[in-house]
């Protein structure tokens, strides 16, 4: 419960004290005090802030009006309670949804710098504006100066954080301004101004404005717009994103493409399993992924023989089904492996591929391919 003026003081009672002892100490101190009998050379000076006091104390709405100013304002910045100018946007609009936006800016010009701290009155695309183009100032240019470097730190971290925590400032702007407008009688935007300002006060600031809310001569609305503070945070957050997405983009590009050939050069494997009717079925479980090697004919390299007999499978375990008999030194092609290189896929001379596990080839050409293989050229 501030008193600015002392007006409460100067009567000897608080903002509490009811109307009536206000009067009673009031015709006391003024009897007192009247230069025809005081003869104190103060005498007048006080007679005259008793009067002062007393008329702006006497009044309900007057009297409300100072209280909420106390709670907003020093004896050193008291506005004129009768001339108070409504606080408008950065275009010099008048908006009851306006903020306060507390805004540092840094900018490095290596033999000097510019620093500014500036408390701007906005609305909400207003600030998303500000907040936008002073993050690209002090992301791009704040660090161009060896105390500029320390400055620009300070001065972002304090940007991101001072949105939607700056009370003070903003319980200020919206009940100043809630008082303007019931000045010039718009009280639909004084309302307004008020609703948002009880998010900023105490509890004992709520309650003067909820006691000036009532003397209001318009409807209270369901739901006032609200600021998103969020966008604004993310918006600060925007430059160093991009900065972020830039210098990892070659480790991105790297991956993606790391991904993309793997999953260019395998395949998944399914169980397949013949009937003796002549059809066959594939099991819906994956059992196992292929490496292919790239067949090409005129690749020795690739070609490698059975070390004895065995068999064929349809898939890279011993639990598939055979698919033909591998012979003694009969020449393949491979074609592919599992990833532990246990299991080779290998084209036979059909052109049919199959499993064989990897022990049993040995590299190179073993009985020499017959005419029309489909291993060879």
């Amino acid at each position: 419960m501030r008193d600015a003026l002392g007006y409460y003081a100067i009567l000897d009672v608080d903002s509490s004290t009811d109307i009536n002892i206000i009067k009673t100490n009031y015709r006391d101190l003024a009897k007192y005090w009247h230069p025809d009998s005081n003869k104190n050379p103060d005498a007048m000076e006080h007679f005259q802030k008793l009067s002062v006091a007393y008329d702006v104390i006497k009044n309900e709405d007057s009297r409300l009006e100072y209280d909420l100013l106390s709670e907003i304002y020093d004896t050193a910045d008291f506005p004129d309670m009768k001339n108070l100018s409504i606080l408008k946007d950065k275009n010099n609009n008048e908006n009851p949804l306006v903020r306060v936006i507390n805004m540092h800016k840094v900018v490095g010009r290596f033999i000097k710098y510019a620093d500014s701290d500036d408390k701007i009155v906005c609305s909400y695309d207003q600030a998303k504006n500000l907040v936008l183009s002073g993050s690209l100032a002090n992301w791009f240019l704040g660090w161009w100066h060896p105390k500029a470097f320390v400055l620009n730190l300070k001065a972002i971290i304090g940007n991101y954080t001072s949105i939607g925590h700056n009370t003070r400032d903003n319980l200020i702007l919206l009940v100043h301004n809630a008082l303007a407008y019931h000045q010039e009688d718009k009280d639909r935007q004084a309302m307004i101004s008020a609703l948002q300002a009880l998010k900023y006060a105490d509890a004992y600031q709520q309650e003067l404005i909820n006691r000036f809310i009532k003397r209001l001569n318009v409807a209270r609305p369901s739901k006032v717009p609200e600021w998103r503070y969020t966008t604004l945070r993310v918006l600060q957050l925007i430059v160093p994103f991009l900065i972020l997405l830039c210098a990892s983009y070659p480790f991105i590009q790297r991956y993606n493409l790391s991904r993309y050939a793997k999953k260019e050069n395998t395949i998944t494997y399914f169980q397949k399993v013949n009937l003796n009717n002549g059809k066959e079925i594939v099991d819906d479980v994956v059992v196992s992924k292929i490496f292919s090697v790239p067949v090409d004919l005129n690749d020795k390299s690739k070609l490698y023989h059975f070390a004895g007999d065995a068999n064929i499978m349809y898939g890279p375990a011993a639990k598939f089904d055979v698919m033909a008999s591998g012979k003694t030194g009969q020449t393949v092609r491979v074609t592919g492996f599992t990833p532990d290189k246990t299991w080779y896929r290998v084209m036979i001379d059909n052109g049919e591929m199959g499993f064989v596990p990897a022990k049993t080839l040995q590299p190179g050409i073993g009985t020499e391919p017959p005419y029309g293989s489909k291993i060879v050229p």
